[in-house]
């Protein structure tokens, strides 16, 4: 159910960067990341180069290359197939949730990321339809949703390990301080800067047992 306020937060944001309802609701169809949607759409308000917006997109969702690998590799009775057709369905949530079951079927994953993928383009139809009718102040409470969300998955990483605090702190830091000098290339710039500062300063960003630690 979270899913359906960031699929209209995600709406409201593509209206207001030019996207006609049907280009809003497809993109969540066919490219389902989102914050990657999200990302993309504020870049195109701020008139972003297509090139950028990809690059931007392509760093941001690596994640999801190796969430999928943990997830083939602790799945049962799974194959090449159904592989390729859940590889679209990953999200951070969907991942987490499986992540935290003994050994299951692919079919459990399936399900669960089907579900998730469901509710979004759900919230991004409701969206494109009801914006228009609600008062701007409930319009714009949508937008932050999908901040919220990261909030709520972040702080339990934090409490367990404050570096990782520490390293969103810097990231954003890093990413503020270069919109300046490169604009809209700063995410991706700063993404990577943070990713390398994290290999240095985090240890142990997750405890796991010893199954998911075999599986990932």
């Amino acid at each position: 159910m979270g899913y359906i306020p960031m699929g209209i937060g995600y709406a409201a944001l593509a209206i207001k960067a030019g996207l006609d309802p049907i280009q809003t609701v497809s993109f969540s169809v066919l490219v389902y990341a989102g914050a990657g949607e999200i990302i993309a759409v504020t870049m195109l308000a701020n008139q972003a180069t297509i090139i950028a917006i990809i690059l931007t997109n392509f760093v941001v969702n690596l994640r999801y290359m190796v969430m999928n690998t943990c997830v083939y590799n602790k799945a049962t009775k799974t194959s090449i197939a159904l592989n390729a057709l859940s590889a679209h369905l990953v999200t951070d949530e969907s991942f987490a949730l499986f992540s935290l079951m003994e050994k299951s079927s692919i079919w459990v994953y399936i399900g669960i990321a089907l579900t998730s993928w469901l509710s979004w383009i759900f919230g991004a139809m409701i969206g494109v339809f009801v914006l228009d009718l609600l008062p701007l102040i409930v319009t714009n409470s949508f937008n932050i949703s999908l901040y919220a969300l990261f909030v709520a998955i972040l702080v339990p990483s934090i409490k367990k390990n404050h570096k990782i605090g520490l390293l969103v702190a810097i990231t954003a830091i890093i990413n503020t301080l270069l919109q300046f000098v490169i604009g809209n290339w700063s995410l991706i710039v700063s993404t990577l800067l943070g990713a390398l500062i994290g290999m240095r300063i985090i240890d142990d960003v997750y405890l796991v047992n010893d199954n998911q630690g075999a599986d990932c």
